[in-house]
């Protein structure tokens, strides 16, 4: 093997198979983007850095829809409660709170900071509780001020404090990258100015139509597309084939395995030769790495899934779209602290049209 770790993590990202799945995509609060677009953009993905403020990450993408996450204190054991907000990119876009608590909190939940009731309410999500709307801002602004949060849920049990170090430098980063700082708008950095700056166009990417049936690979293939990825040595899962489209067929061709990653190469084969698969980006953000994390793929999109530890709490996801010619990003997101938080961080997005 050449190379396989992706990512500056805390951690390394070669470790294993079992743990957590990736991060299933979440209704955020971003607008739905405008269903005129019907061109390719031919956009290059610039996926954009996240930033840390004390105990907390924040990040935004290409759209201008921005997160902060809490994270837990570097010496501290794993938090019994997170909290994620986002907000999207826009004039008076609003603003989404995620809650995910250790322990089951019966709903209405009603949130404290410093003592105070700041809001009620809460809708179960998946594995997240969400607060929008009004309560959601009313809360976004108060903890930028606060120094602990505390949850009271419906049976009046209090669910483990949330200390708030970092929240306000969060937020207020996070009106100044959506030019907020000053407009009604804001969410910490108020002014009397009206909150007017658009939302940026979200790039297309059109994706193949994906038909025919995925071809039989002749076991001498196999072994020239291991050998040609500089594979591992001994057991490995078996390769994976999906159709493309037309007579083209995606072989996935698992090359080492540890404890919660398998890494694999990627190779379009035709008419009985296997070319490596292209991509418009870097994988889980390696200039220099060529091998896929945890992929899957179906209906022309692949994702991939670079764990950071087996809780899945930090690491890379990707979903790239198959454009007929090469693998296009069409979203990603990462937590790059191993620190508790499971809601990645969404840095690049574009709409896939058929």
């Amino acid at each position: 093997m050449r190379r396989i770790l992706p990512l500056a993590l805390p951690l390394t990202l070669l470790a294993c198979n079992g743990g957590s799945e990736p991060p299933a995509p979440r209704p955020s609060a971003s607008p739905t983007p405008s269903p005129t677009a019907t061109t390719d953009t031919a956009t290059p993905p610039r996926p954009l850095p996240l930033t840390k403020f004390g105990n907390w990450a924040a990040g935004c993408d290409n759209r201008g829809t921005c997160q902060a996450g809490s994270l837990m204190p570097e010496d501290g054991d794993a938090p019994a409660l997170t909290l994620s907000i986002e907000r999207a990119a826009g004039p008076d876009a609003p603003v989404a709170i995620r809650l995910r608590s250790q322990a089951t909190i019966a709903l209405p939940l009603t949130a404290q900071v410093d003592g105070e009731a700041v809001a009620r309410g809460g809708t179960q999500q998946d594995d997240a509780i969400t607060l929008t709307g009004a309560p959601a801002m009313a809360l976004a602004a108060k903890l930028a001020a606060g120094k602990t949060l505390t949850l009271i849920d419906a049976k009046g049990q209090r669910v483990a404090p949330l200390s708030l170090p970092g929240a306000s430098a969060a937020l207020r980063w996070i009106d100044d990258r959506q030019g907020r700082v000053g407009t009604t708008g804001a969410i910490v950095a108020r002014g009397t100015n009206p909150d007017t700056r658009p939302a940026p166009p979200v790039p297309v990417v059109r994706a193949a139509t994906i038909r025919g049936e995925a071809a039989l690979l002749d076991p001498l293939l196999i072994t020239s597309m291991r050998k040609q990825a500089e594979c591992d040595s001994g057991d490995l899962p078996d390769v994976t084939t999906k159709t493309l489209d037309g007579p083209r067929t995606l072989a996935i061709v698992p090359c080492a395995e540890g404890a919660y990653n398998i890494l694999s190469a990627l190779f379009v084969i035709e008419r009985g030769a296997a070319v490596p698969a292209s991509f418009d980006t870097p994988v889980a953000g390696d200039s220099d790495g060529d091998l896929v994390y945890n992929a899957t793929f179906d209906d022309g999109i692949l994702d991939t899934f670079a764990k950071g530890r087996g809780l899945g709490d930090c690491g890379v996801t990707q979903r790239y779209a198959w454009d007929g010619t090469r693998f296009r990003l069409v979203e990603q997101r990462v937590m790059d602290e191993c620190r508790g938080n499971p809601d990645f961080i969404r840095t690049w997005t574009a709409r896939v049209i058929r």
